[in-house]
């Protein structure tokens, strides 16, 4: 069998139109190139803000409207087409549209996925009818689509997909853990951004310290616009003895974070595969989502042995719902070999080495 990592040198470019708040899909991509990059394949991330990335970068203008973003890829279709660069990955769907004018000057064009194409839902999350028809029809000129999250086979078509989930580092298992460090019930760690629905956990903490003997304690980790209203309704629901928030921390020290708790919690409206769930299962720590968290809600539920409960809205006013939940909590250390197993399906080698076959 052929070394991928001798015969492949192909230049390839992730094309990724950066946001300001660090998250998930761009700790994933820069892992991808870092891992590429150690096999051989020249590969960049093309971004206006690669002073954020600590992998190979190119910069790429930093335009705001669609006609001008449409002109700037023209331009850099026709440049790197001249540097020999023979493969383009688009990251997510907000670069998808763009696939047209890669396949046109010859790339090996594909996109991977970190969030679901849906239409817009009645939360207002998700696309027009015009976007999401629009990124249907753009994505017939990608060679293939890579998702993080198994839904978009649903909307593409399972023979364009290809569902390799989200990652987890080694280092996340290999990291000691310290005894007696289970200081919280509940750990988040998120954007604090209206889509993570923070205020559906604050009620359901709430509700259940309101009817159970004892205090149930949460840590919080993240920034975002939402920060301020989160603060707000933490003290008004009289929280603040039973939660501690705190701004985001550097990446090595997240595994101290998740040992800290006993549950993890995604409250979010919409979600692909969210990387903390990962993250958090490396460290042995079940999980409990919403039911509209995507792909999340399969990989706790049905995925595998089962490593956590899932609720919605309706759920905070059933007594059964706490009861559950509170031996849920009790029962933390049942579910910790049965999240290591799972998340190690994850690796990073199962994960990325499906796109390194398909570079040209």
């Amino acid at each position: 069998m052929k070394d991928l990592s001798k015969v492949i040198k192909a230049k390839t470019l992730i094309y990724s139109t950066t946001h300001d708040i660090w998250g998930g899909g761009l700790i994933y991509i820069e892992q991808l190139c870092k891992y590429m990059n150690l096999k051989g394949v020249e590969m960049y991330i093309f971004s206006s803000q690669p002073e954020s990335f600590t992998c190979p970068t190119k910069k790429m203008d930093s335009v705001q409207s669609k006609k001008k973003r449409f002109f700037s890829a023209i331009a850099v279709a026709r440049k790197y087409k001249k540097e020999n660069f023979k493969n383009i990955i688009l990251n997510d769907l907000s670069t998808l549209w763009l696939a047209p004018i890669f396949k046109i000057y010859g790339y090996n064009v594909i996109s991977l996925l970190h969030l679901n194409l849906q239409k817009r839902n009645e939360n207002n999350f998700g696309h027009s009818i015009f976007q999401y028809y629009l990124l249907k029809f753009t994505s017939k000129f990608c060679n293939i689509i890579f998702s993080v999250g198994k839904r978009n086979q649903d909307v593409f078509g399972k023979d364009k997909v290809k569902f390799i989930g989200n990652y987890v580092p080694d280092w996340f298992f290999d990291t000691p853990k310290k005894k007696d460090t289970k200081k919280y019930d509940f750990v988040i760690i998120a954007r604090l951004s209206r889509e993570k629905n923070i205020p559906l956990f604050l009620d359901l903490l709430k509700n259940m310290n309101d009817n159970s003997a004892r205090k149930y304690n949460a840590l919080i980790v993240g920034r975002g616009p939402e920060k301020k209203n989160i603060e707000d309704i933490i003290l008004k629901k009289g929280l603040s003895d039973n939660i501690i928030l705190l701004d985001w921390i550097k990446r090595e020290e997240l595994p101290e974070v998740y040992d800290s708790g006993k549950c993890f919690v995604i409250s979010s409206y919409h979600e692909g595969f969210a990387t903390t769930i990962l993250e958090s299962h490396a460290r042995g720590m079940p999980a409990i989502v919403t039911k509209s968290s995507g792909f999340c809600r399969e990989f706790v539920e049905k995925f595998n042995d089962e490593t956590g409960i899932t609720f919605e809205s309706e759920d905070l006013n059933d007594q059964k719902f706490y009861y559950n939940l509170a031996k849920f909590i009790d029962d933390y250390k049942y579910y910790e070999q049965k999240c290591i197993t799972k998340a190690k399906i994850f690796s990073e080698k199962n994960v990325f080495e499906p796109i390194l076959k398909t570079l040209k």
